[in-house]
């Protein structure tokens, strides 16, 4: 820099300070340290206790891999540990070993240190992994009727996400159809969030693999007297799908790929009737609507035909190989006319949106962006734990912020990350909160309809059932 230059710099700075007068004095602050034992995962002592409410243990405890020494930490322990720490905000295993030093997070789960719970997530064999995968619809629909105890009406909504990783010695890592390397996730959700259902595959997998077993589990779950909709996109439009909906008494609108729509389209071309709609589509708002009938083979239950209902806008902007002069778009429904016109049909297939606000809420909530370990069954029983959490906090997201619920990360900051210092007594556990922060919890408590009949200590997991 040269002289003369910062001279007139320290100079102009120094005239800046002179004109300006201070806002207020400022304070010192220091870092101290006390003996105190004070936890910044305060609320977690909710979601132990929500864990007991739900029967948790009773429904994935029984179905977790044997111990095979009588020391050292149960099966349950490690399992209850991964469920605890997703809860927290942990991303990787190494925040086991730095968090796990917090006083509550220790008290309630012992705190199995990185490895020994990498070492417990690589002991599950494929059938262990099937099992607890098939547990997650009954879990996952015990909540929703504890959240909407008069349910007549339930939303399915199925989709399959991609996961970029890094690691590409990790079991499964292919390029996917996004041509990056990455494992594919299937997963389905009710329209309140919940997940019924989650399976990681290899990178290029096709969305529709498993997901006609899948489903069958999720709506198996369902009485019979509630009404069912299963929203997919075009992925979805097969012959399996149809059938499983059919077959279980399910109702779907189901997005249709152009090879499907175009020959129906054509072959009635000259009996459609065509009618202006409120709906948008290209964004333009003049859009018309139709719909006809499809006849596909091998329908089970002795159904005929499909119904399949079109949206057009004039394409403005004509591109060389384009094949209509229309931009069109197409769902496939076994809903009938006279129950649902076609402008409905529309409306309901484009709530299906809100799975892609599932998935990313899941990702970005739970870091469902990478997956820990390199082998496709043990980052199968990662997933599973998240899930279980997902479902859990996304329980309580109803109690924060209304009947739409939040964002994990919302109800984690508003329920999870507070401070409270940590009092042990004789036979139970004192958290100790700030006045405000405490009315809040008590809220909380009350609303989830929180019911406690013995102290803290109890959820020890390493008490009870050994597994």
């Amino acid at each position: 820099m040269k002289k003369g230059f910062e001279s007139d710099l320290i100079f102009l700075l120094q005239k800046i300070n002179s004109n300006t007068k201070p806002f207020m004095n400022k304070l010192s602050f220091n870092y101290t340290s006390n003996a105190k034992s004070i936890s910044s995962f305060a609320g977690l002592k909710i979601y132990d206790d929500l864990i007991h409410r739900f029967e948790i243990r009773k429904f994935f405890g029984n179905f977790l891999p044997k111990k095979k020494r009588a020391v050292g930490h149960s099966s349950w322990n490690k399992f209850y540990t991964l469920i605890m720490g997703f809860i927290a905000g942990f991303e990787c295993l190494d925040d086991f070993d730095f968090h796990g030093q917090d006083p509550l997070f220790s008290k309630l789960t012992n705190s199995p240190s990185s490895t020994t719970l990498g070492k417990f997530l690589k002991v599950f064999t494929q059938r262990d992994v099937e099992q607890i995968q098939e547990l997650l619809p009954k879990h996952a629909f015990k909540m929703r009727m504890n959240l909407t105890p008069n349910l007549k009406k339930i939303t399915m909504k199925i989709d399959a996400s991609d996961h970029l990783q890094h690691g590409l010695k990790t079991e499964g890592v292919t390029f996917g159809y996004k041509k990056f390397p990455c494992l594919s996730s299937q997963m389905i959700f009710d329209d309140k969030g919940f997940c019924y259902g989650f399976k990681l595959r290899s990178g290029n997998t096709h969305s529709v693999v498993d997901g006609p077993e899948m489903l069958y589990k999720a709506l198996s779950v369902i009485p019979k007297d509630c009404k069912k909709l299963l929203l997919a996109d075009s992925a979805y439009s097969s012959m399996e799908m149809y059938n499983t909906c059919l077959n279980q008494d399910c109702n779907f609108i189901i997005c249709l790929k152009e090879n499907t729509w175009a020959p129906i389209l054509k072959n009635n071309h000259g009996h459609l009737k065509w009618k202006k709609t409120t709906l948008q589509f290209f964004e333009s708002k003049k859009c018309q609507t139709a719909s006809a009938l499809y006849y596909p083979k091998g329908l089970a239950g002795g159904k005929k035909c499909l119904r399949v209902i079109y949206i057009r806008t004039k394409n403005l902007s004509p591109k060389k190989g384009d094949k209509h002069a229309y931009h069109y778009y197409a769902v496939v429904t076994d809903i009938g006319e006279s129950e649902m016109n076609n402008e409905k049909i529309l409306k309901n297939y484009r709530k299906r949106s809100q799975v892609e606000n599932n998935i990313k809420d899941l990702k970005n909530g739970m870091d469902f962006h990478h997956f820990p370990t390199g082998k496709l069954k043990a980052n199968n029983v990662w997933g599973v734990a998240g899930i279980i959490a997902y479902n859990l906090m996304r329980y309580t997201s109803f109690q924060v912020a209304g009947e739409r619920g939040c964002f994990l990360k919302t109800t984690r900051r508003k329920i999870i990350l507070i401070a409270g210092e940590i009092i042990t007594h004789a036979r139970s556990i004192e958290i100790r909160l700030m006045n405000y922060i405490y009315e809040e919890v008590c809220k909380i408590k009350a609303m989830i309809n929180f019911v406690s009949t013995t102290d803290a200590n109890r959820l020890r997991p390493r008490d009870g059932v050994k597994t």
